[in-house]
């Protein structure tokens, strides 16, 4: 007995509310699946008040979760932000120092790098110098040319570089359109505004139903 009175102290208040609240809702749910089940077609506006009283039900128990789904989120949420916010002012000391570490060693490299392909380019210039000049025998010219190239990559390199790919944005209208996304709520945002002519896209009106 003793266990279980410790096991049911520890569940909060919380929980139990959020226990009655989804055997509650879960009981709603069957019955307006029952209710649904048992119309297959709409015939006459009797048949429709008692699908649009479903649906009109089923809209409420939906909002009557996510009324209870904020309030109990809501403030693990602002909870949530306080140490967001309480984690960018901890590390943005630190940050900032990485960000100055970082663009050091980003100068050093490029130093190097450029210390390396000012010696390759004067390795290639030689190299068509005596071919220009037909002075010797040109696959082992080559041969020796490429074996300098290869002692001053060695000679100028440095760790932890590596070439990777990526992009930046010139002219978005040559992008192709596979590779682009229409801003959905932007469109709908200007047409709630009365915008009823969008290049490229067809405003219309349709046909929706209202469960008062």
């Amino acid at each position: 007995m003793s266990i279980q009175r410790k096991t049911s102290r520890a569940v909060s208040p919380a929980t139990h509310v959020v226990t009655h609240l989804e055997s509650e809702i879960n009981r709603k749910i069957k019955h307006l699946l029952r209710v649904i089940d048992t119309v297959e077609v709409v015939n006459d506006e009797s048949d429709k008040a008692i699908v649009s009283s479903v649906i009109r039900e089923s809209k409420q128990l939906i909002k009557q979760v996510s009324v209870a789904r904020k309030a109990i989120t809501t403030p693990l949420q602002e909870k949530a932000k306080q140490w967001i916010a309480k984690e960018k002012e901890l590390v943005a000391p630190i940050e900032k120092a990485i960000a100055h570490a970082d663009q050091l060693i980003q100068q050093f490299n490029a130093k190097v790098t450029a210390q390396q392909q000012a010696v390759l380019d004067r390795i290639d210039e030689g190299e068509r110098a005596q071919l220009q000049a037909e002075d010797g025998d040109v696959e082992a010219l080559r041969q020796q040319s490429e074996f300098k190239r290869q002692i001053a990559i060695a000679q100028h390199s440095t760790e932890g570089v590596r070439k990777v790919w990526t992009f930046e944005a010139q002219n978005l209208a040559n992008v192709p359109r596979e590779y682009l996304m229409l801003n959905e709520k932007k469109v709908r945002q200007a047409i709630r505004s009365g915008e009823r002519h969008i290049p490229g896209l067809m405003i219309f009106q349709k046909q929706q139903t209202v469960y008062h």
